[in-house]
């Protein structure tokens, strides 16, 4: 490469990408593969080489990235313009990003989970607290409130966080 030589190119691309690199390089000692595999490259192959084999692993590349975006897409839970991120601990509303806390993320996570379930106050406050729940502890109804305030456009006629009355609550 003119420029620069490939291990540096590819610390210039993992600055801005996670685009598969498969490095093809005359250099064919084990320090050099270790040396391309450990500044971002996904696999190394040495000159010359079978195309076959080169077709081959541009291949394997493209499944593993389509079954790494398939991981992703899981990640992220949509209800409508609410984005929740479980990887990133991240939420946004029409892409602004809503700040919550460990609890109120927990408590979207979980209804947004198991969209249409009804889930009690004693139910959420076991999931989410991970303790026993108190017979008049209103924490959880707190807790759904600075939700609904945070995400709702009328937090009075929720559109996210629906309650069933006597019940518990869900998301749709």
């Amino acid at each position: 490469m003119p420029k620069m030589d490939g291990i540096h190119a590819c610390f210039k691309i993992r600055e801005k990408s996670d685009v598969p690199i498969i490095m093809l390089s005359a250099k064919q000692e084990d320090i050099d593969k270790i040396t391309g595999l450990t500044s971002g490259a996904d696999d190394y192959m040495v000159k010359p080489f079978n195309p076959l084999e080169l077709l081959a692993r541009v291949k394997a590349q493209f499944r593993r990235n389509a079954l790494q975006g398939k991981v992703n897409e899981r990640a992220i839970l949509h209800i409508r313009d609410l984005a929740i991120d479980r990887n990133k601990h991240t939420v946004t509303l029409r892409g602004k990003d809503i700040s919550l806390t460990p609890l109120e993320f927990g408590i979207l996570e979980l209804l947004a989970n198991h969209q249409g379930q009804v889930f009690s106050t004693e139910k959420i406050y076991e999931s989410v607290w991970k303790e026993p729940f108190g017979d008049s502890d209103n924490t959880v109804m707190v807790h759904i409130r600075n939700l609904r305030e945070k995400i709702e456009d009328n937090p009075r006629a929720p559109q996210y966080i629906k309650t069933v009355w006597g019940v518990g609550y869900k998301v749709d």
